[in-house]
């Protein structure tokens, strides 16, 4: 016995010795972690620690490899564990959360036999965005936001975290952020409320996810990283002043928070308090992501059975029925409207003290929902079109011959502008008008069922404020008189 208890000591000595140190903890003082030196680390980390495996499975804009972790190994991977997809740095100059991963793969190593997550399989990104980092600038090489971008998928960063997604179909999704602490500066306020978390809002979403989210992984985690010392609490965006609306994160499906939830999965977004420069407390910014990020990995832990079966049982469901109404357009409206109480920090003398919201709005009202179709068929679908289609695996096909269709088609006359979550969001106007309609051969049909039918008919639906009008890419299907893209009743 005591021979083992020796040889274990040489064991850890050893690691400790042959460890990899974190490049943050190399740097004097610590300014951040570029592209290279994350990249080295992560090779170094998996040459000497049997826990960790790493796949590079995309590049950047500017052809820079993102670096994907394994935890365990997948050869390793339990069938019955929840699968954790963790990414962090879509935005360039929010590196904490990329630091935060480091952290995490870090500690893992250091202690390989005292995994505190054994019913978990991670899949971890650390830095989407390399470009971005590389200039500390919140877009991709071709100044796209990626956190906006998950609806077209135009970008190779968001591509590869939707190939990874649609590969090994995570129950659990964590998109890693840091906020803006500046708005409130002219009143005397410094918006410093710690570790924010948020969870699914999309009104598309199924009930059960939306509730077991918010009730049996956001309060509780916020609650255990309290207990750990860790300011927490739900996410809010607010706007210049104070006494404005407040809410909590958007309800789009083209972040990376709903944009997986549609998919019917347990899908969060945290956010640390932002730096006022790249290097401005980076060590404590990002320590206080790791605590945060281990206070959710628990949770999902301990839960892992339940979330294993919740979200099996939201995606059997899907599958088999499409439902009655697709919402639309939702928004944070004044029916759910009351004060809330908040600790912030002063600017005079950088003291936390309490001030109360008057116009909290905590929970999304559905504006306009509609039934979905059979079908939608497209005509003369361009190249980026198929390509969206592919990407989020929604069933089409191209038919071969003239066929007959009474369809729904939709007359565009001008442009509305919606006010939504406290922006302008532009959607075309118009009616639909019932057509007997003859397409061509080459044009798409495309079925309204299965997992993807909510997301789909947010999209095509072209009064929906989570749709492709939206996007600069598809501006040309709005062009015409009548959009091309037909809601279809039945085959004529």
């Amino acid at each position: 016995m005591a021979r083992r208890v020796t040889l274990l000591v040489l064991l850890v000595a050893g690691w400790a010795t042959a460890q990899p140190q974190l490049p943050l903890a190399q740097q004097t003082p610590p300014v951040g972690t570029s592209h290279a030196e994350m990249c080295a680390f992560l090779e170094a980390l998996c040459r000497q620690c049997a826990e960790v495996e790493m796949e590079v499975t995309g590049q950047s804009v500017a052809k820079r490899d993102i670096p994907v972790l394994y935890v365990p190994p997948r050869s390793r991977w339990g069938e019955a564990a929840a699968r954790v997809m963790i990414f962090a740095q879509q935005h360039g100059d929010e590196p904490s959360g990329k630091e935060a991963l480091l952290m995490l793969l870090y500690n893992l190593c250091a202690k390989p036999d005292a995994c505190p997550y054994p019913h978990l399989n991670l899949v971890v990104v650390p830095m989407v965005n390399p470009d971005g980092n590389e200039v500390h600038r919140r877009r991709n090489n071709r100044q796209v936001d990626l956190n906006r971008n998950h609806v077209a998928l135009t970008e190779p960063e968001t591509r590869l975290l939707r190939v990874l997604f649609n590969r090994y179909r995570p129950h659990v999704t964590l998109d890693v952020h840091e906020y803006g602490i500046r708005p409130w500066l002219s009143h005397g306020f410094i918006k410093e409320l710690g570790e924010q978390f948020d969870c699914l809002s999309n009104p598309a979403i199924p009930e059960p996810l939306l509730e077991f989210a918010r009730e049996r992984i956001l309060w509780p985690t916020i609650e255990r990283a309290r207990e750990r010392g860790i300011k927490a609490n739900r996410y809010l965006v607010a706007q210049d002043d104070p006494a404005l609306p407040v809410r909590h994160s958007t309800t789009d499906i083209n972040d990376g928070r709903n944009g997986f939830g549609i998919d019917h999965t347990l899908s969060f977004i945290l956010e640390g308090p932002n730096g006022l420069s790249r290097e401005d407390r980076i060590w404590e910014r990002a320590k206080g992501q790791l605590g945060f990020i281990e206070a959710f990995l628990s949770v999902c832990e301990a839960s892992h059975e339940e979330i294993v079966a919740l979200v099996a049982d939201a995606r059997a469901k899907a599958a088999l029925h499409v439902p009655a109404q697709v919402p639309i357009q939702a928004d944070y409206t004044p029916s759910s409207s009351r004060p809330l109480q908040v600790t912030v920090r002063r600017t005079r003398d950088l003291r936390d003290t309490t001030i109360t919201l008057p116009d909290y709005r905590s929970t999304p009202e559905v504006l306009w929902a509609v039934s979905p179709p059979e079908a939608y068929l497209i005509e003369r679908p361009t190249g980026l079109l198929l390509e969206l289609l592919a990407a989020h695996r929604f069933p089409h096909e191209v038919l071969r011959a003239k066929k007959s269709f009474l369809v729904e088609q939709f007359q565009v006359a001008g442009w509305d502008t919606l006010r939504c979550e406290g922006r302008d969001t532009v959607i075309p106007a118009g009616n639909y008008v019932r057509a007997k309609k003859t397409v061509r051969p080459g044009t798409l049909l495309v079925p309204v069922r299965g997992l993807g039918a909510s997301k789909l008919v947010q999209i095509l639906e072209p009064r929906s404020m989570y749709g492709l009008s939206h996007y600069p890419e598809f501006a040309e299907l709005f062009e015409d008189n009548v959009l091309p893209i037909y809601r279809v009743l039945r085959v004529w």
